[in-house]
């Protein structure tokens, strides 16, 4: 029988727990089930108070009415200075560029995930962060405040990738909704609507960044990962063009969800991690069927 390495859930056979050794399972004693769910419910919530930070500081928080995305994880198991190789390197815009750019042109995606702007490639800027560095879109100064250079353009689509030297990874995006007129009623004005495949998509980024870093400075431990939106009450996803959208309405202003993950379930099942960050978001939309792909086991 096999036994995938996972910090999510202890794995139960035959009502025992087992865990993995360097090359065999073993049978864990009820002292060390205890102690792991401890240290993985620690971990989660430690990275949940990462996450409100996140939020709390959002650059945007002032400037627009749209639903923004956060995703931020960081490893568990890791020397302060793990990215300082990549964050300290004299070279650090090239290797980061390229850590980005891999992450988004990996060919692990599914292909039901569609393109969205803005994606991983119009965080083009090399900027310096307080800790770490960052790729950030145009609009986001190098002291995250907003730079608004063309009001006429409507939507703000700024996006930003940050690494700190502890291996901590961060994701912003502003535009997780967008203004939509209604073709039968455009008397209404403008309703804002969110892009729930947008989260699908840039979460699959972050899962494979987190990866790839791993791969980059040898870490082989894991990690915890956190999702969260806000500006979400009375919105509902964006339909595309059949104008047809759902009328399942989110009921919270904002969204949490926190999780862990280990090397090798990055790498082989992208989708599971998906499924636990962003389930309850998307099926509160009514729409995780859609993603079925995204958020399943790949082959």
């Amino acid at each position: 029988m096999h036994i995938p390495a996972s910090p999510v859930a202890l794995h139960m056979v035959d009502n025992k727990y087992y865990g993995r050794g360097d090359k065999t399972k073993y049978q864990l004693g009820d002292a060390e089930v205890v102690s792991l769910h401890a240290r993985r419910r620690s971990a989660e919530a430690d990275l949940l108070t990462v996450l409100r930070t996140e939020m709390d500081n959002d650059p945007l928080r002032n400037i627009d009415d749209q639903s923004h995305l956060f995703l931020v994880a960081r490893p568990t198991a890791a020397p302060l200075d793990m990215c300082l190789p990549i964050t300290g390197a004299p070279d650090w815009q090239l290797r980061l560029t390229g850590l980005v750019t891999n992450a988004r042109t990996s060919e692990s995606l599914p292909t039901s995930l569609t393109r969205f702007h803005p994606d991983l490639d119009y965080a083009h800027q090399p900027q310096r962060r307080a800790r770490g560095v960052a790729l950030a879109s145009r609009g986001l100064n190098s002291d995250r405040t907003y730079a608004n250079e063309h009001p006429e353009w409507g939507d703000n689509s700024v996006i930003e990738v940050q690494l700190f030297e502890d291996g901590g990874l961060r994701l912003y995006t502003s535009r997780l909704s967008t203004g939509v007129s209604s073709r039968y009623q455009p008397e209404k004005g403008e309703e804002q609507m969110l892009f729930d495949g947008a989260a699908v998509l840039l979460t699959w980024r972050v899962l494979e960044l987190m990866r790839l870093v791993s791969e980059e400075v040898g870490y082989h431990g894991n990690w915890a990962i956190g999702a969260g939106a806000n500006r979400l009450h009375g919105r509902r996803r964006y339909g595309g063009e059949s104008g047809f959208p759902t009328n399942d309405r989110y009921s919270d202003d904002t969204y949490e969800e926190t999780t862990g993950t280990a090397l090798a379930e990055l790498r082989d099942q992208p989708g599971a991690v998906t499924r636990r960050l962003l389930g309850p978001l998307l099926r509160s939309l009514g729409s995780e069927a859609l993603f079925a792909e995204a958020l399943g086991d790949q082959p």
